[in-house]
C-alpha cells in the first residue's frame, strides 16, 4: 500500500471554483466509501458522481488513500469541532462533552460507517498500514482532540484529572460500549436520536462524577 501523497494545493491556495470542486469530490468520496467500503470503492466512481476528472482528483489528494483520509476526516470533523467551539465560547465541560458524545454516537452508528469499519478490520489483516491509517486519522485523532480539551480545562481550573489522555479513552470507551461491539459483529444497532441523547448525557454524568485525582 502506498502512503497518501500530499495534495498539490492547500484550500487557501484554491480559487472559489477550486474549493467547490474539492468539496464535491469529498462529498462523493464519503458516499462511495460508506456505500462500497474501502476495498470496493473506486476513484472512477467518485469522479463519476462529483464530475471533473481523475487528473483533478489525483492533483488534489494524491491517490485513493489520500482521498479516503481527507473524506473521513471531513466526515467526523463535525464531532471534534465541538471541542474548539467549547473552548472559544467558554462553554461548561458538561455541555461540551454531552454534545461531543451525541455527535459521535450519531456518526459512528450510521450503517455506512459500521460497514466501512467491518471492511477495514478485514482488510487490515492483509494490509496493516490501512488499519493504522484509519486509526491514526480517526479514533486516535478524536481521543487526542478530547485529551487536549481536557488538559485545557484542567489549566483553567474547571476539571481535576491526573491523565487527560487516559480519561479521554475511558470516556470514548464508555460512550460506545456494548453498542459498538454488537454493531460490528452483525447485530442491528440503530439508536434513535433520543437514545443517543440519553446515553450521551448519562455517560457525561458518570464520567464527571468519577474525575477524582488519585
Amino acid at each position: 500500500m502506498t502512503r497518501p501523497a500530499p495534495p498539490d494545493k492547500t484550500d487557501a491556495a484554491l480559487t472559489p471554483r477550486g474549493v467547490a470542486r474539492r468539496e464535491r469530490l469529498l462529498d462523493a468520496a464519503r458516499d462511495v466509501f460508506l456505500e462500497q467500503g474501502y476495498a470496493g470503492a473506486s476513484v472512477n466512481d467518485v469522479v463519476a458522481r462529483a464530475g471533473g476528472s481523475l487528473a483533478t482528483l489525483y492533483k488534489q489528494f494524491g491517490n485513493k488513500e489520500g482521498l479516503f483520509v481527507a473524506a473521513m476526516e471531513r466526515h467526523i470533523a463535525t464531532a471534534w469541532a465541538v471541542l474548539e467551539e467549547g473552548r472559544r465560547e467558554a462553554t461548561v465541560p458538561e455541555q461540551v462533552l454531552y454534545e461531543l458524545g451525541r455527535r459521535m454516537l450519531e456518526l459512528i452508528f450510521d450503517p455506512g460507517v459500521i460497514r466501512l469499519k467491518r471492511g477495514l478490520a478485514f482488510e487490515a489483516e492483509r494490509v496493516p498500514e490501512l488499519g493504522e491509517m484509519f486509526l491514526s486519522r480517526g479514533p486516535d485523532r478524536i481521543r487526542q482532540e478530547l485529551a487536549t480539551y481536557l488538559d485545557d480545562q484542567i489549566a483553567h481550573g474547571r476539571l481535576a484529572i491526573d491523565d487527560p489522555r487516559e480519561a479521554a479513552g475511558m470516556f470514548m470507551g464508555m460512550l460506545l460500549g456494548e453498542w459498538h461491539i454488537d454493531a460490528l459483529l452483525g447485530r442491528k444497532i440503530a439508536p434513535t436520536a433520543e437514545q443517543c441523547d440519553e446515553r450521551a448525557r448519562h455517560c457525561v454524568t458518570v464520567f464527571l462524577k468519577g474525575l477524582v485525582p488519585r
